[in-house]
């Protein structure tokens, strides 16, 4: 799974040398494993990420946020109606959770 991630993210430039990556990639697996954690987000899942990383929660969300910003930059809304089916990302940049919520319901259902 990570490495189907791995991929995914490298096609668009994103890479490890971005401090958001791991953020990314944990944000993701967190959610993989419990649904539930997005509806909470800043306590379920930044805080998590934060206290793992020793930084803080606007620390964690702001550079998911550059990561975003990276992947769409690069071409990852074609990614993104690849994962989705919905043509619906080419003209929308998600929010965090969204993209959080995207990569993590593909994985669960693959």
């Amino acid at each position: 799974m990570r490495n189907e991630f791995q991929a995914a993210m490298y096609s668009v430039g994103v890479l490890h040398h971005y401090c958001g990556y791991s953020y990314f990639e944990d944000a993701v697996f967190l959610v993989v494993e419990e649904p539930e954690r997005l509806q909470s987000i800043q306590k379920e899942i930044y805080l998590p990420i934060a206290i793992k990383y020793r930084t803080n929660v606007a620390n964690v969300e702001k550079n998911i946020r550059t990561i975003r910003d990276v992947f769409m930059k690069n071409g990852g809304s074609e990614i993104l109606v690849q994962l989705t089916g919905c043509q619906f990302w080419q003209d929308k940049k998600p929010y965090p959770k969204e993209l959080i919520e995207i990569f993590a319901d593909y994985f669960t259902q693959h």
